[in-house]
């Protein structure tokens, strides 16, 4: 396109018309005078607002090789050469390509069709003046032009190949590069269809399947194939499998075949047939129609197991000379052939009976165990195998059901025989098979036994034997022969007591009432019944034993009889029996861990192994199912004995008074508790260090001290009461008491020390502590200044009831 100034009195052109030029192409400008004498003027031509050469008489300039450098605008202005008028052009720009361009070949349709023809268009882009050079090639790779510088673009062609064109500009010898070759199929009037290899209405995972491309009137004609399909499937490789061939083997079947698959065949390089029609190959779903290459149909491919085929006989005994039809059932018969198989028994390995048969069916006159598969492909793709038939040789004999005794009617815990016999002129060693009613187990011995016959067994029994090499080979079944089990009328009933070997009871302590008896005297029971004679006896039954009633009763005591008792004390245990003056036997149970002897009574000194619940009873000597019963618990603790607490009332006396001590806190003289009193001194500690020169001592914060105990006058033996006075006390001092109970004496811990304060109450005494705070800790040194108005102080000084101030004065220190 031009860029044209308004009000100009001269037009610039190119030639080629065109805005895009290309690098090595050349370009004419034209200035062009309205309504005036060309050759009255001189011409001057401006690229970008610069000379592009000198003015000029003539109004063309030819460019002869354009560069990239040449893109701008362009003008012309025309001088009048007899005037001072001047023209001016309007402003033209031209653009350069620095690359060459190349040619598009466009195709009407994909292929040309039977008897018809299709249009190829050329192009080059965004660009015009072109005209157009068509080339193709023969088989033989030798390229030919076909037309040169045709002024239309299309070409109209009937005959398959490969076609390509460029473009030329028009009154110039400057080409474009050459299109890409188009190839171009000639379409066949042949039709080409997908078919399967094998005309199977149904195929199986696993099975080898191909698919085949046959070509309607196709002749002689030497094809090669294509085939394209949208399964996920990749062509097995190997001779006469590949793509190009009629057939397209796809392998082993699976769902990775589902798809569709077209084929076409060629007859050269560029005469072809069209695409097949789809052929569809599914899963899962059976096929409903055959396949065949007249009417193609879809296949589906059934990917489930192996089929198993269903073997029936029309019998499955034979008898004499007769024989048996077996029939294979595989679902399309006609697809398959059929391999036969026998077992001589289950544990028996196959033989092949009969291999590859065309037919589902075969007659046979041997006993056995029969099988059968089925197979077809040219792979051989094998069925499962079939179910087993058993068919059996009845021999010309028949078994029969003897007892023994010959008693059809036999009652309750009566023994019986059944038994299965065969004639004695039959030379076979036997295996026996029977049908009874109570077939928990099932025997194969020509004999069992009924032990302790019960109404289970009532019902119809039968056997037939079968020969050991040849299980196959057997007898006829039996007549049924039927057995009644029922209640004994007219039993007798033997009652025992003690051993089972002993006689029947006849005391006048127990009467029987035939299948009732009432006892009155202790003791193992038994019973059996017995009838007919001699008599015929059951087993004996259970027993049961029957306990005398002792109206007595025992009762645990404990000696001393304390309400409480504490871990350390030894206290004896007793078994006592109220009424009567039997002689006992001792029997003991606790839930302590150690067992308690069996003896009437035991001492014990109490542990956490003895602590718990004790019971007792008596059984009579000489009948010791006669026994009392369990006495009522009785319970023994592993606690700790409390710790008394004294008191002193007042705790402080003038020098000479009387204070009294009081032991509380637990131990109680009606618990049989005695009170033992004594002075508490501490136990001597090591001297403290004090500062040089002063009255200061430096004490460390320490664990309460121990003490040494000495029992005051007239507490030797203990006191009954709990409460003990103190007569004349003229100093301090220190006192504690203790509970005892028991021989030998079990003795709780001391009491803390309580100190009772003797002196003149007057007197002052004031304790500075440095550091003066509130809360000291263990080992912490501690400055005590101690002031009175006394020469020489002991001091014992308590702190929360778990720590002590131990001060020991220094001579000449206050």
């Amino acid at each position: 396109m031009f860029c044209l100034c308004g009000g100009v009195d001269a037009e610039l052109t190119f030639e080629p018309n065109s805005t895009t030029l290309y690098s090595g192409e050349h370009v004419n400008l034209t200035c062009h005078m309205r309504e005036a004498n060309v050759s009255e003027w001189f011409y001057e031509f401006k690229w970008n607002d610069k000379p592009l050469v000198p003015i000029t008489s003539t109004n063309v300039l030819r460019i002869p090789e354009l560069t990239p450098d040449r893109n701008g605008d362009y003008q012309c202005i025309a001088h009048h050469n007899s005037s001072e008028e001047n023209r001016r052009s309007n402003r033209a720009t031209l653009s350069v390509s620095a690359h060459r361009p190349r040619a598009t070949v466009r195709a009407s349709r994909t292929s040309i069709p039977v008897g018809g023809s299709l249009t190829l268009t050329c192009s080059v882009e965004e660009s015009a003046g072109w005209s157009y050079d068509w080339f193709t090639r023969s088989p033989d790779a030798e390229e030919t032009a076909i037309a040169t510088n045709p002024v239309q673009n299309s070409l109209s062609i009937s005959q398959g190949g490969s076609y390509w064109c460029r473009g030329r500009r028009t009154h110039s010898d400057f080409c474009s590069e050459k299109s890409h070759v188009h190839h171009i199929d000639r379409t066949l009037s042949n039709r080409s269809f997908v078919v399967l290899q094998h005309n199977w209405t149904q195929i199986f995972s696993g099975e080898t399947i191909s698919v085949r491309c046959e070509i309607q009137g196709g002749g002689d004609t030497q094809w090669e194939y294509e085939w394209r399909t949208t399964s996920s499937h990749q062509p097995v490789t190997g001779p006469d499998t590949a793509p190009t061939h009629s057939e397209y083997r796809l392998g082993t079947a699976s769902v990775f075949h589902s798809g569709e698959y077209w084929c076409k065949a060629r007859a050269d390089w560029y005469s072809s047939t069209e695409w097949s029609e789809a052929f569809q190959l599914r899963d899962y779903v059976k096929a409903t129609k055959p396949i065949s290459a007249q009417s193609p149909e879809s296949i589906w491919v059934w990917t489930y197991d192996k089929p198993r085929p269903r073997l029936t006989a029309d019998n499955t005994t034979i008898t004499g000379k007769g024989s048996v039809a077996l029939t294979c059932s595989v679902e399309n018969a006609s697809e398959w052939r059929y391999d036969w198989f026998r077992r001589t028994s289950a544990s028996s390995a196959a033989q092949i009976l009969r291999y590859n048969e065309t037919h589902d069916g075969i007659s046979i006159s041997e006993e056995g165990i029969y099988s059968c598969r089925g197979r077809r492909g040219d792979t051989t793709f094998l069925t499962e195998d079939s179910n087993r038939v058993t068919i059996e040789n009845r021999v010309s004999h028949k078994a029969s059901v003897a007892l023994q005794p010959d008693w059809s009617l036999v009652f309750s815990g009566e023994t019986i025989t059944v038994r299965c016999e065969v004639p004695a002129d039959v030379p076979a060693e036997w295996e026996y098979e029977w049908t009874k009613p109570n077939s928990t187990t099932v025997p194969t011995h020509d004999e069992f036994r009924i032990v302790n016959a019960s109404s289970s067994d009532s019902g119809s029994y039968r056997c037939l034997a079968k020969d050991k090499k040849n299980l196959n080979s057997m007898t006829e079944w039996s007549d049924d022969v039927t057995l009644t089990v029922s209640a004994s009328p007219g039993w007798k009933y033997y009652w025992y007591r003690g051993k089972k070997t002993s006689k029947p009871l006849t005391d006048e302590d127990f009467k029987s009432h035939g299948q009732s008896a009432s006892a009155s005297r202790e003791g193992l029971y038994w019973c059996r019944g017995g009838r007919g004679d001699p008599v015929h006896y059951t087993q004996y039954s259970t027993s049961v034993r029957i306990h005398g009633i002792v109206h007595n009763r025992a009762a645990a005591t404990l000696q001393p009889n304390w309400p409480n008792t504490y871990r350390g004390e030894a206290v004896t245990l007793r078994c006592e029996i109220q009424g009567g003056d039997s002689e006992w036997e001792y029997e003991w149970t606790a839930t302590s861990s150690q067992a308690p002897p069996n003896t009437k009574e035991f001492r014990i000194s109490l542990g956490s192994d003895l602590s718990g619940s004790y019971w007792c009873q008596g059984r009579l000597k000489g009948a010791r199912q006669n026994s009392t019963g369990w006495s009522v618990p009785l319970t023994l603790s592993d606690a700790a004995a409390p710790r008394p607490v004294v008191t002193v009332s007042p705790s402080w006396l003038t020098p000479g008074a009387s204070g009294t001590l009081t032991c509380g806190g637990g131990p109680h003289p009606t618990a049989g508790w005695r009170f033992y009193w004594y002075r508490a001194d501490p136990i001597s500690l090591d001297p403290v260090s004090r500062c040089p020169e002063s009255s200061l001592y430096w004490v460390y914060v320490m664990h309460t001290p121990e003490f040494s105990y000495e029992l005051l006058p007239g507490s030797d033996g203990g006191t009954e009461q709990n409460s003990f006075v103190i007569q004349g006390l003229t100093e301090s001092a220190g006192y504690a008491c203790r509970a005892g109970r028991g021989d030998p004496v079990f003795y709780t811990e001391y009491s803390e020390t309580k100190w009772v304060w003797s002196g003149d109450s007057y007197s002052s005494v004031s304790l500075t502590v440095r550091p003066d705070r509130v809360q000291h800790f263990f080992d912490d040194l501690i400055l005590l200044t101690c002031e009175g108005n006394s020469d020489n102080w002991r001091l014992w000084w308590s702190v929360c009831n778990s720590l002590q101030l131990h001060l020991i004065p220094v001579e000449g220190v206050a």
